[in-house]
């Protein structure tokens, strides 16, 4: 059974949600609608309701935040095609010179699918080195084609001023219309206690479990445009992943992700 609860959120589009479950054996899913037209909450296995910002458990609220329509459209547009022209640097020359072919002048009012060239001109990579990423392309980012793409400057910093530090580092990560996420637990020594994503292109679901207790699970799809924030325990006693579809596109499109973490804190060295 799927329960929708479309009066717990009245919230504007640019508004941020804290998510939380509260857990008893009696319902299978609720899903959270109302504003989330494309970005619902579902809670599976013993899910029995949501909260509101103010009602959430503490073992949750402190450690989410999602805004399910950050972006604009046009934003959205602008963050992608600055994204892929950096990933697009590093590619071989001959699948550049094929995507150079292929591609046509950009629609500012189309979908944003359209930036995206087809899987088969890209190097996407077929597993990362410790088997979690599955056909994708990344690289860490040093800086923001800021003078290619002049309006840029403007919606990074509203980006960037989501993020509870300044001392960051910003990660580009391409999956395939099949590239997937596998569940795992955040390494602490390649970041510091956040980490902030935005979800450009298809809408996919991230799945978070407890390590010790797999009844404390839940689901959120990512729509286009969304931008969610893990911090401390849940990134390092819970399990995520993408999954390599979403409900709502049964067939699978590409996505880019843009993952602003904190450095991690260096050790004192000892006397």
């Amino acid at each position: 059974m799927v329960m929708t609860l479309r009066a717990l959120i009245r919230c504007a589009p640019s508004k941020c949600l804290q998510i939380g479950t509260f857990w008893r054996p009696s319902c299978t899913r609720v899903r959270l609608a109302g504003h989330f037209a494309r970005g619902s909450v579902q809670k599976r296995t013993h899910c029995a309701r949501y909260f509101t910002s103010t009602d959430l458990p503490q073992h949750i609220a402190p450690f989410f935040t999602f805004w399910p329509s950050y972006f604009s459209g046009d934003e959205q547009r602008l963050l992608l095609s600055a994204a892929l022209q950096r990933l697009d640097s590093m590619d071989s020359v001959k699948m550049r010179r094929r995507r150079a072919k292929h591609q046509s002048p950009l629609d500012e009012t189309g979908d944003i699918q359209g930036i995206f060239a087809p899987d088969n001109m890209y190097d996407f990579h077929e597993g990362h080195f410790d088997n979690v990423i599955h056909y994708y392309r990344e690289m860490h980012l040093t800086s923001w084609p800021t003078e290619l793409f002049p309006p840029l400057s403007a919606v990074l910093e509203r980006l960037y001023s989501l993020c509870p530090g300044t001392d960051t580092q910003t990660h580009l990560l391409h999956l395939s219309s099949h590239g997937e996420i596998l569940p795992h637990i955040d390494n602490v020594s390649a970041s510091g206690t956040w980490i902030l994503g935005v979800s450009l292109g298809d809408e996919r679901t991230l799945r978070v479990s407890g390590v010790d207790d797999k009844r404390q699970e839940f689901e959120l799809s990512l729509p286009s445009g969304s931008v969610y924030l893990q911090k401390d325990q849940l990134r390092y006693t819970f399990e995520h992943s993408i999954s390599s579809r979403a409900s709502v596109h049964p067939t699978g499109n590409q996505r880019l992700s843009i993952m602003v973490r904190d450095r991690p804190q260096q050790q004192p060295v000892p006397p």
